[in-house]
């Protein structure tokens, strides 16, 4: 080999290895920091999956020093992240491409993330959001769920009534939050809200950021699943064609939702944990009887984690139309393929299974039922 032909093949190799390391970089994140008033000898990272960043996969064990400092360099890709410590602590961050990432735990108890502004973006998102919650939300709910324990048969006109107002500022919080997801852009912070999504009149928003978040991230797991998010918005919004349930009732028979639809129908999507979802039984009971042999049907799918509380709720509350179970609470397939994530839910469909109205409830779900019954 000529000292030419040498000095051009080491050119190409100091070529690669500046490739090498540059995708490494583009790919990859560091990760350090230091614990406070805990001596585990290890701690675990964990990544986020699924379209709701509520399942987590464990993908390394990070070793704690003797001053109870850890480090690592990570060839994952960007992502959602959570740090697992003395299985009672649990800190989540972004961690984007070429990102230097530090946690720190203060004496104070405040764990402080630097290096990730993904993450500084995420926590915006939670800190704006728990803000509308315990403003708008959660003083009513607490009304609802105490009143709803004493269990005063008396009490069962105002259970009805704050179940309504819930139900209203629940709605008003969750599209509230449409604006919050607008200010991150398309950074990797947006896949961990995506269980707060809606459809239907913010859909050409999300139709738009699926496809600015797939051209900014492409060739990315996190971009496959915000791309299938939308899809199931889009399947779910109203004048989509609702997909088939079949699920085992209270005596472990499999029912399925198209051999127990009406010219009307409403898929209910109920927990027996949820105050707002126990509220509206006694309402939806009065509308089933009044209009069932018109061609009114419920059918219920409960979103349940111990079939003990289902069935002893079902009997509390009188639910007795159709209701099935998985009891595997929001896990399903039909709670994916629903776009379930916070209950109550719900579907009123034609005798077609087309959606034609949604999270509607009282007098409203009443006057939507009789429009449709008459024009039959």
């Amino acid at each position: 080999m000529t000292p030419k032909t040498l000095s051009a093949f080491a050119a190409v190799c100091i070529l690669l290895c500046i490739s090498c390391t540059t995708q490494q970089n583009n790919t990859g994140f560091m990760l350090d920091g230091k614990l406070h008033n805990a001596d585990p000898n290890s701690i675990y990272l964990y990544q986020a999956k699924g379209l709701n960043a509520n399942e987590y996969d464990v993908v390394d064990t990070l070793s704690v020093q003797d001053d109870s400092t850890f480090s690592a360099s990570y060839s994952l890709e960007p992502h959602f992240y959570e740090l697992r410590i003395n299985d009672s602590l649990e800190v989540n961050f972004v961690a984007d491409a070429g990102q230097q990432i530090s946690i720190q735990f203060t004496p104070e108890g405040e764990v402080e993330i630097t290096g990730s502004p993904d993450t500084d973006l995420f926590e915006e998102y939670e800190a704006f959001r728990m803000d509308v919650l315990r403003t708008t939300v959660y003083p009513i709910r607490d009304r609802l769920d105490s009143l709803i324990d004493a269990g005063n048969p008396d009490d069962a006109q105002r259970i009805e009534e704050l179940g309504g107002r819930v139900l209203v500022a629940e709605k008003a919080y969750r599209d509230t939050l449409v604006y919050a997801v607008e200010d991150l852009g398309t950074s990797i912070a947006i896949y961990p809200t995506m269980v707060r999504w809606n459809g239907d009149e913010d859909m050409a928003f999300y139709n738009n950021l699926a496809e600015e978040f797939s051209e900014e991230h492409r060739g990315l797991e996190v971009a496959e699943l915000v791309s299938e998010k939308v899809r199931i918005l889009e399947q779910v919004s109203i004048g989509g064609e609702v997909q088939e349930i079949v699920a085992p009732d209270p005596s472990g028979e499999e029912r399925s939702l198209y051999d127990n639809m009406g010219t009307v129908t409403l898929i209910d999507f109920f927990g027996s944990w949820c105050g707002p979802c126990r509220s509206e039984s006694a309402h939806l009971g009065r509308m089933y009887d009044k209009y069932n042999d018109d061609g009114f049907e419920i059918f219920g799918f409960g979103i349940e984690f111990t079939r003990e509380s289902w069935l002893r709720a079902l009997e509390q509350d009188n639910r007795t139309w159709t209701n099935v179970s998985t009891v595997d609470g929001y896990t399903s397939d039909v709670a994916r393929e629903y776009a379930i994530t916070a209950l109550p839910k719900n579907f009123l469909v034609d005798e077609d299974g087309v959606i034609v109205a949604k999270d509607v409830h009282g007098d409203e779900l009443e006057r939507k039922i009789l429009e449709i019954l008459d024009k039959e």
